[in-house]
């Protein structure tokens, strides 16, 4: 008998358009997400180092963190990807090519922010980049910084000492959401009683990030243009954290059973506690198995 495709056999020819975009469903809000409500967030504080020195630099307090205040201009964000890289092992199986994972990538994020005309969007990530890599004054003890520019520009024997990452290092979260912020109207409650409300959202959490690379922000006379500042970062790794609601609740990933990929089984767990399978293979004559630690004593020497 023919398999029938999954678009006849799930009734999906049918489906009537308005489910599309009514997002009144049991099962979670299934209408199409837009690319144009987001929300970027770096956390200075992680390093309160690099937050101090970025706070030297304001000329005027801005009433809240650096990450936070620049949060409101980024004018261009990207969900990041991620990437597997693959070996491959010909003739294992006669005829046969076969690919496996070897190691996992994480591409550059490339984020741009409006420049305010305090220019303090280009002062807050020039800084960054100047304390990962700041300036050292060699006439002055090598341990000098100076005292303004002025004194940089005039030092000619100065040269360049590297941070340690973990003063520079900062984690970004780049948030994805709908506009439904506000509850449905009760006619028991007044106009202006509507509460605020988590909307759907999928939040991405990139951990040790730091700039590499300020792009060029072009200036011309002609027709007057907003300034953009777009900088790429590196970052180690990323999680993912997301949130739906239907018509009664909203449920968050953390809040529900985790995913776990390496989930034991209880006879996984019983046989990695050393009281399963000892004696046997992988031991030696007197009975020590190789995978248990505790059957050998480092001041025996090494086996």
């Amino acid at each position: 008998m023919a398999r029938i495709p999954s678009v006849f056999s799930n009734n999906r020819h049918y489906m009537p358009t308005e489910e599309l975009y009514i997002g009144d469903s049991n099962h979670g809000d299934i209408t199409p997400a837009f690319n144009n409500i987001y929300d970027v967030s770096i956390n200075f504080e992680k390093s309160q180092k690099l937050a101090n020195y970025l706070r030297q630099g304001e000329l005027f307090r801005k009433g809240a963190s650096p990450g936070q205040f620049l949060a409101l201009y980024c004018s261009e964000a990207l969900l990041p990807g991620s990437q597997i890289q693959t070996s491959q092992v010909d003739g294992l199986r006669q005829g046969v090519s076969q690919n496996y994972a070897t190691f996992r990538r994480y591409p550059d994020v490339n984020l741009t922010w409006y420049s305010q005309k305090d220019y303090y969007t280009n002062d807050v990530f020039n800084a960054w980049l100047e304390f990962i890599s700041p300036t050292h004054l060699a006439s002055q003890g090598f341990v000098s910084y100076g005292n303004n520019t002025t004194d940089r520009i005039n030092e000619i024997p100065s040269f360049r000492r590297l941070q340690y990452p973990n003063t520079y290092k900062c984690p970004i979260e780049i948030t994805a959401f709908s506009k439904e912020i506000k509850g449905k109207f009760d006619r028991q409650n007044r106009p202006n009683d509507l509460s605020v409300q988590r909307s759907n959202s999928i939040t991405y959490f990139l951990q040790n990030a730091f700039p590499v690379n300020i792009i060029a922000s072009p200036l011309a006379y002609g027709k007057a243009e907003l300034i953009k500042t777009t900088v790429s970062f590196k970052y180690e790794y990323f999680y993912v954290d997301r949130g739906a609601r239907n018509n009664f609740a909203l449920n968050v990933t953390d809040n529900n059973k985790i995913r776990n990929p390496i989930e034991r089984t209880e006879e996984q767990i019983s046989a990695e506690s050393g009281y399963e399978g000892r004696g046997t293979t992988g031991t030696d004559t007197s009975g020590r198995d190789f995978d248990f630690a505790g059957d050998f004593d480092p001041s025996e020497g090494i086996y």
